[in-house]
């Protein structure tokens, strides 16, 4: 039985009821925050400490803010940083909180800050605000010019959401379907929902007494390569459910994929769609005070400098021709890790400059092509709300749960287990986003003949058939510096495949392999790519998925006799998370296993042989960089299974 519903949040039950419960893991700084209090110190800011008011400035003047990352363990490192970006004009800052805060392990991240302060190395992939709490983060936010605004993921939503709004901060996202796509592994959609209408509920308690706090929307994020349609719709869907709770300012979070046609077309069509909506639904009060463009957070970077300066200012010439009001764009240095204070200084001069310049000349992008992608994008993405609405019999949040289950909301490689996972992507000849399996999405006509025709040009041109080892090369093309792979990369991706004599002797012995990311890091689609490709050459393979903890890939190992564990991990804590990890396989009989691991495996710019010489101390058999060959990883399997006599 379905309990949720598109319903304002009863101020009593959310004052007495819900907020103690909420404050109540970390008592420390929980009782920092004082609604009175903190509403008090809002109205006490300057406007440019307002994200509402920033924005809305960007808009009138014409010009673009830049909108990066920032979110360090060491206060006065953050506020180093901060100062920093001040001086090459940054005035907003989506704030990273660690993925130990975000999943309220709270004793971690008080260790990992700790030790971060101890050693003078980052030791957590952000700001462990709840530890630090409200009267420290005042001074992080006091401590420079500009607007704060936080991120966070499911399970430490709200206590977060506390923390930084009695600290000043004025703007959190409040993306549910974030959540579902990339970051909580079992929530249902209910509880995600649940969640979100809580910090609706904080910011609707705000603005109630005159103190506005934006919430900008994330959808959907596009973990293939896929069309915006479902991001733009779980987006408005998103903004919806916060407008019933109170919000009063909503802002879209553009993204980018490559083909300009495409990533114009969709930020033009964003607007009005998120006004029919909110318009439908009689939220006429509630303002959009701009657009923010994000580069594709899931997308491969470029690990080459040259190619990642081509991508970044890619992302800003987009952002000057849609046109964007903000806009965020990833370092140089993203693939090896957390950025360095240098890395933030040269990507946003570069990517200013062509704000500048090309802002500046008031050119518009708009033809034939973006005005066809930009009536499909409509198409696709009201057909989308309205069928959802339908299901619910008009109640959104009903809606949402039932469409979920029916995969009528879907996407691929997504972290949520609840997911259907029945659509998938590649690109066209002009690089474009599209479906090549709809799974259920419910698409008018129009749309999918329109999306059809354009893989069939494809197909025809390269003469095969386009399924999952193109959505997956696609994936990657970008890092290269292309947008479809060239006809000699396809060719020289079909001879890396595993050999039919190598497969046939592994699916002969079907060795066990245990596959999953460690950890509380949230990046699946590493994972989920190993294990497609173990699964198809023969080894039986027990999936675990993202956010797995070492003691979970330890009795998956026993009660499987698996022959190895193959783990990924890209948020850079794997070293503090695996401590041990070899001994405790030992004390629990499995002492002989194979173990792998690849990806980004350090916090902050490092050196790929160091990592190979901490995890090889740890008991790893094997490491791997960021973007190995599968294939490889597959016959290193093969030949070290073959050498202890398992195949």
């Amino acid at each position: 039985m379905i309990k949720v519903r598109q319903k304002r949040i009863d101020e009593d039950v959310f004052l007495k009821k819900l907020r103690p419960e909420v404050l109540a893991p970390w008592p420390e700084t929980g009782r920092e925050c004082d609604l009175d209090e903190a509403i008090a110190y809002q109205k006490s800011l300057p406007d440019d400490k307002n994200f509402t008011k920033m924005l809305a400035k960007y808009r009138e003047e014409g010009k673009i803010g830049l909108f990066p990352r920032s979110g360090v363990p060491v206060v006065e490192q953050e506020i180093e940083l901060l100062r920093s970006l001040n001086e090459v004009g940054v005035r907003l800052f989506p704030f990273t909180t660690d993925s130990y805060t975000r999943n309220l392990q709270l004793d971690k991240a008080q260790a990992g800050l700790e030790e971060s302060i101890k050693t003078g190395k980052m030791k957590l992939n952000g700001y462990p605000i709840i530890n630090h709490g409200v009267k420290v983060t005042r001074k992080v936010v006091e401590s420079c010019e500009g607007a704060f605004d936080p991120r966070s993921s499911r399970v430490a939503n709200s206590f977060v959401g506390e923390v930084a709004f009695a600290s000043g901060m004025t703007a959190m996202p409040n993306s549910f379907f974030g959540w579902i796509g990339g970051y909580d592994k079992t929530a249902s959609a209910e509880e995600c929902i649940e969640t979100a209408q809580y910090l609706g509920r904080l910011i609707g308690y705000y603005a109630d007494r005159g103190v506005i706090i934006s919430t900008d929307c994330h959808g959907w994020i596009p973990n293939g390569v896929i069309p915006m349609y479902i991001n733009i719709a779980t987006q408005i869907i998103e903004a919806l459910t916060s407008a019933e709770q109170g919000v009063k300012s909503i802002v879209p979070l553009m993204n980018f994929q490559g083909n300009l046609a495409q990533d114009v077309s969709e930020i033009k069509a964003a607007p009005g769609l998120f006004r029919k909506y909110l318009d439908k639904f009689g939220y006429t009060d509630v303002t959009i005070p701009g657009l923010i463009g994000n580069q594709s957070s899931l997308f491969a970077f470029p690990q080459d400098i040259g190619y990642a300066y081509g991508y970044i200012n890619y992302v800003a010439m987009v952002a000057a021709l849609a046109p964007l009001d903000a806009c965020s764009v990833k370092t140089v240095d993203e693939a090896i890790g957390v950025p360095s204070v240098e890395s933030h200084m040269q990507t946003y001069r570069s990517a200013n400059w062509i704000f500048n310049v090309v802002r500046g000349q008031g050119l518009q992008y708009d033809d034939a092509d973006v005005r066809q992608e930009r009536h499909i994008c409509e198409l696709a993405v009201s057909a989308i709300i309205d069928k959802v609405l339908d299901m619910g019999d008009g109640d959104l949040a009903v809606g949402v749960v039932k469409a979920l289950a029916a995969g009528v909301l879907d996407s691929p490689f997504s972290i949520n287990v609840n997911v259907r996972d029945l659509c998938m992507g590649a690109r066209d000849l002009r690089g474009a986003c599209r479906y090549i399996d709809f799974g259920n999405l419910p698409l008018p006509e129009e749309v999918k003949s329109y999306n059809n025709e354009k893989i069939r040009e494809r197909e025809k041109t390269e003469g095969r058939k386009l399924g999952y080892r193109t959505s997956l090369a696609d994936f990657w093309t970008l890092s290269r510096g292309c947008l479809i792979d060239p006809p000699e990369r396809i060719a020289r991706e079909d001879e890396e495949e595993i050999s039919a004599e190598i497969a046939e002797v592994i699916r002969s012995a079907a060795p066990t392999v245990v596959t999953g990311t460690v950890g509380v890091d949230a990046h699946v689609i590493g994972t989920k790519i190993i294990s497609k490709v173990l699964r198809e050459t023969g080894f039986k393979v027990v999936a675990l998925g993202a956010q797995t903890s070492p003691e979970e890939f330890i009795k998956a190992a026993q009660e499987t006799a698996a022959d190895a564990m193959l783990m990924t991990s890209l948020y850079g804590m794997a070293e503090m998370d695996l401590q041990g990890f070899r001994d405790k396989c030992v004390e629990a009989g499995i002492g002989d296993v194979l173990l792998y691991i690849g990806g980004i495996l350090g916090v902050g710019k490092h050196d790929f042989a160091d990592d190979e010489v901490k995890f090889k101390k740890l008991g790893f058999d094997r490491v791997y960089p960021p973007e190995s060959d599968v294939a490889l990883s597959v016959g290193d399997l093969f030949d070290d299974l073959k050498a202890r006599g398992r195949i």
